[in-house]
């Protein structure tokens, strides 16, 4: 460690957007599946968020060189639906981990929120292993829910699988879609979580902000039974990851059913119609998202030729 080297930390200003774009995306881009952020994107769920307060980040600075960037906002629709936590979210540049940069970030996240009355602290780390999970021990937060990735990439199509015959699919552009599709969609999937771990409802805004500022395709459907929605799904080509890593990947990013609709295959058919919509773009490979302890969405992804790529820890401390 050079003892020369000069040190800066300092609240976030818009002129930072920049900085804070490249040490966020240098900073993951060791992390499976990652896609860099472009400034817009970073703008967007920052100083374009309601929530966010520069005053709850840090950006480091290296001999006046970018370095660090980190902290939390507290999220004013958790906190409505009785989840008084906040996720701490940090990177480092590869060069400069090893110096206290982290640390100190972590403990100005932690501070603020304890300075806001906040009861947990969370943290998600990718892989079950590294720098982020060493940190997150070193602090005392506590392994407490594990995440899986799955992934299809099976030379055969999935499996053709129908609705029950009263039902029927509708299916929307994501980017085109009215605002009336968006709060029907954000409605559905708000039902159909509202029993999951760590769930509070997302704002209809979140979703049409997404909307303005995704680059990438992407599909919504419904499942319905007359004018009913039952069930919702989204799922996405991952152009800008696959133009970075040679690769044809989709995404998988939304399946919900409502509870009064579960156990009739819903879900199933849901998900192996966007999987088909995916594979018809070119894709040939196929991820999702899942809570490791959904022992029956485990079952129903298997069902459908999924397979765990990867795994990934929540922590979370007692502020």
């Amino acid at each position: 460690m050079n003892d020369n080297m000069t040190i800066e930390y300092r609240h976030p200003t818009i002129d930072d957007i920049e900085a804070m774009t490249d040490i966020a995306n240098r900073s993951s881009r060791e992390l499976p599946l990652h896609r860099d952020n472009t400034v817009e994107e970073m703008r967007a769920w920052t100083f374009e968020e309601e929530d966010y307060d520069p005053k709850g980040y840090l950006l480091a600075l290296v001999d006046g060189e970018p370095a660090g960037y980190g902290g939390t906002m507290v999220q004013k629709s958790r906190q409505e639906s009785g989840m008084n936590d906040i996720h701490i979210g940090l990177g480092v540049v590869p060069e400069h981990r090893g110096k206290g940069i982290e640390q100190y970030l972590m403990k100005h996240g932690l501070a603020f929120g304890r300075e806001k009355g906040i009861k947990y602290a969370k943290r998600w780390c990718s892989l079950t292993e590294g720098w982020r999970h060493d940190l997150s021990l070193e602090f005392g937060f506590k392994d407490v829910r594990h995440g899986y990735v799955m992934v299809y990439d099976q030379n055969a199509p999935p499996p053709n699988v129908p609705l029950p015959d009263n039902m029927r699919f509708e299916h929307h552009d994501f980017k085109s879609a009215s605002s009336e599709v968006i709060t029907q969609f954000v409605e559905g999937f708000n039902d159909s979580f509202v029993d999951h771990y760590n769930f509070s409802p997302v704002p209809i805004q979140r979703f049409i902000k997404a909307q303005e500022v995704d680059m990438e395709p992407g599909r919504i459907t419904f499942a319905k039974e007359g004018d009913d929605i039952s069930g919702v799904l989204l799922v996405e080509e991952s152009t800008e990851f696959n133009k970075e890593n040679g690769t044809k990947v989709g995404w998988a990013n939304v399946l919900g059913v409502r509870k009064e609709y579960r156990k009739r295959g819903i879900g199933r058919a849901l998900l192996s119609d966007g999987m088909k919509w995916i594979l018809d773009q070119g894709m040939d490979t196929v991820y999702l998202g899942m809570d490791a302890e959904n022992a029956k969405a485990l079952d129903l992804y298997l069902s459908l030729g999924f397979k765990v790529d990867q795994e990934g820890i929540t922590y979370q401390l007692d502020l």
